[in-house]
């Protein structure tokens, strides 16, 4: 739906280096999003944990969930979800979120079991503006993120489909990930339109494999010089 650069700051560079602003950045991403698809909830990756970043989605009456990077603030919490037999979920309702100084609005954090058995004290940590989510709510609740994993795989492929550069130039960069991005939306369509053709399961294994379809566009490139 869009791709956005992003200039970091990087650690060679002065203080007051120009770098782009997660919460810009989301925003403009939203704006193009929702230009072609009605949105509800907005799912992140915790390095987009940011009272910016949430504002700007809660002022657009979208609802947001990312996991909590860092919860040492949280261990207390997370030890008396331990210390009750048969509790191994709990909720903080209307934690204050604050934008220079003053209250925006509220959120729910949910300490949940972790999936990861690395994770710090196996427990997760999400943050939410929902309304008051209920004890009995919170794994469902949670469990819905993982349909971001979805985004993360379909990430991944569309790497299969970049070419091989070791220019270090962001233009040509940039280039890159954009015609991969836009052959990978080419190859669903194709794939989603033999589907329907062939009365095949809209959501079942591509019959139109990623290789194919690279071999196919590249024979039609060659043929029209």
């Amino acid at each position: 739906l869009g791709i956005e650069p992003v200039k970091e700051r990087s650690a060679w560079e002065p203080e007051d280096a120009p770098a782009d602003s997660r919460a810009d950045v989301v925003d403009v991403l939203l704006d193009t999003a929702q230009q072609y698809v009605d949105l509800d909830e907005v799912l992140l990756d915790r390095g987009f944990y940011s009272n910016e970043v949430y504002a700007t989605i809660h002022d657009r009456g979208l609802v947001y969930m990312t996991p909590v990077p860092k919860y040492e603030d949280d261990y207390e919490a997370i030890g008396k979800i331990k210390s009750k037999e048969g509790v191994d979920a709990a909720v903080k309702n209307d934690v204050p979120f604050a934008i220079d100084g003053e209250l925006h609005h509220t959120a729910e954090f949910l300490y949940v079991p972790a999936t990861d058995e690395e994770a710090e004290g196996s427990y997760a940590v999400f943050v939410t503006n929902r309304d008051h989510v209920a004890p009995d709510e919170i794994i469902h609740v949670t469990n819905s993120y993982s349909r971001r994993w979805d985004i993360e795989n379909q990430y991944k492929s569309v790497k299969a489909f970049l070419p091989k550069t070791s220019s270090k130039d962001y233009r040509v960069r940039l280039f890159s990930f954009t015609f991969a991005a836009l052959l990978y939306n080419l190859w669903r369509l194709t794939d989603y339109l033999v589907k329907l053709g062939t009365d095949r399961e809209i959501r079942s294994p591509p019959v139109v494999t990623a290789r194919t379809f690279v071999r196919a566009v590249s024979q039609s490139l060659r043929q029209g010089g």
